[in-house]
């Protein structure tokens, strides 16, 4: 925490002052807490957003099922579309299309409810607290409004659960409702979205960390992997994606792939003293 402090972190505070002005009940057990300035973005309209972003520079989108491994089809695939790379961020396809059986999902849920004042005091800001204070790194409390009056509820992390069969009644889903309730009581009236009340999904983990790196078990093979992000995504996608677009330099200038550990170690090495095989 002092660390952090240091930093400059921009809108760092410290104090427990903020449990009584974000109305967090003092029965819950919180007694410190700190805040600070941070993005948040609506990946719904986000990801809405970067399709409409790649469209316009010409990509075409085509939606199709694939169930073998990508090494198998490279030339096929490549053929068909005059792909000069193939890059595969397929998540949890990783397991197929990568030969990869170290990538599992972790399941979770978020509950949407009206955050326009009407109900409980507007939720202007995100609210959570860490897994070791919940006393689970499953089931924890996650409140983050979005722009259009909406506040998300969560969250869960159920590992190696495959099934998006979860509703408003489950137990699991009943317990984030109740626990977030008792952390910030007003949320004892809230309304759920009509439209959407409910959204769950599949965080696509892999058991060796992300894997950002060339496909190995072919010789001169043109694939590039970007997968196991899990549920930081949206945070690593930047950097996952430069790192990707060097591959695609490295593959279509003939140098030979590497594995990642070899990557990491030269990527620790200024730009302008890297080797080049």
């Amino acid at each position: 925490m002092t660390e952090i402090m240091a930093s400059g972190v921009r809108g760092f505070y410290r104090g427990s002052d903020i449990i009584d002005e974000r109305r967090i009940d003092p029965a819950y057990g919180a007694v410190d807490a700190y805040e600070l300035m941070a993005p948040i973005i609506d990946t719904d309209k986000a990801m809405h957003w970067l399709m409409n972003l790649v469209e316009s520079k010409g990509a075409h989108f085509v939606t199709e099922t694939i169930t073998r491994d990508l090494v198998d089809l490279e030339d096929s695939l490549r053929a068909r579309f005059d792909a000069d790379v193939i890059v595969n961020c397929t998540g949890l396809q990783g397991e197929v299309l990568a030969g990869d059986d170290t990538v599992y999902p972790i399941r979770g849920g978020l509950i949407r409810v009206i955050n326009d004042g009407t109900d409980f005091p507007k939720v202007d800001a995100a609210l959570t607290i860490t897994a070791d204070a919940a006393g689970s790194a499953n089931e924890i409390v996650f409140l983050v409004p979005r722009n259009d009056n909406i506040l998300l509820i969560g969250g869960i992390a159920e590992p190696h659960e495959w099934e998006l069969n979860l509703t408003l009644d489950s137990p699991i889903i009943r317990r984030m409702r109740e626990r977030c309730e008792k952390f910030l009581p007003g949320l004892k009236y809230a309304r759920v979205d009509p439209d959407y009340p409910f959204a769950q999904g599949l965080r696509p983990f892999r058991g060796k960390n992300v894997r950002v790196e060339r496909e190995l078990r072919r010789t001169g093979s043109r694939i590039v992997h970007s997968y196991g992000q899990g549920g930081a995504g949206w945070s690593l996608s930047f950097g996952c994606a430069q790192d990707v677009a060097m591959l695609v330099e490295e593959a279509l200038s003939g140098v030979p792939a590497r594995p990642m550990a070899e990557m990491t170690n030269d990527w620790k090495i200024p730009k302008t003293e890297r080797r080049r095989w």
